[in-house]
């Protein structure tokens, strides 16, 4: 997770997806492979004697080398990097993802969301931009927005996602990220609410106050 703003309810969130190679590279695998190759090996050495624990050995053995190839042909290639993704959760009605088609290589990135407003006025739509160091990756066009507040038991959090998740599908809390992040930037732009919609605002408020 590199941002998030509100969760279930309605809110957005900037972060980088789970590749999908991931799991090639755990612990657990890790070890899986190594034993793979290291019982073959002994399979091979010491059951000559036998057809069958021979025929084991062998076949542990080129699925392990298998196994080996494929996680240095993923990470060379960049098969199945992870992938900068932004979305947009519409009141928990609707969600509006922006993801880049190729993953990201090692190293430094700059990532960007730029969102055009179709304001001025409450719950317009707009255009978003996600980029990576300057390149467009992805661009959605959306109709409406939230048009209140986000709900105000969430929370605005950097590097993990503390409360509920924006979107369940994409990733699981806390979902920390485990990088470095350098720098993050806001950038808000001119205030939408007309004279009228605030005149508005304020005699709903008065209204339930009465």
């Amino acid at each position: 997770m590199i941002a998030t703003l509100g969760g279930r309810f309605g809110g957005y969130a900037l972060f980088l997806s789970h590749s999908f190679n991931w799991w090639f590279k755990g612990e657990l695998f890790k070890w899986l492979g190594f034993g793979a190759l290291a019982l073959g090996l002994l399979l091979v050495v010491f059951g000559r004697k036998s057809r069958w624990t021979s025929r084991l050995g062998y076949g542990l053995f080129v699925l392990a080398g298998l196994w080996v190839a494929a996680i240095f042909a993923t990470s060379l290639f960049g098969i199945g990097r992870t992938r900068p993704v932004f979305i947009y959760n519409m009141l928990d009605l609707e969600r509006f993802r922006w993801e880049g088609l190729s993953g990201l290589s090692e190293g430094k990135h700059t990532i960007v969301f730029d969102f055009k407003y179709d304001g001025p006025g409450p719950g317009k739509g707009g255009t978003g931009v996600l980029s990576v160091d300057g390149k467009e990756v992805a661009k959605k066009t959306i109709e409406h927005t939230i048009p209140l507040l986000m709900a105000i038991d969430e929370t605005f959090d950097v590097g993990v996602d503390t409360r509920t998740g924006v979107d369940d599908l994409s990733y699981e809390l806390p979902f920390r990220f485990t990088g470095t992040i350098d720098k993050l930037n806001y950038k808000l732009g001119p205030e939408q609410m007309t004279a009228e919609d605030k005149r508005k605002a304020a005699m709903m408020l008065a209204a339930a106050k009465d």
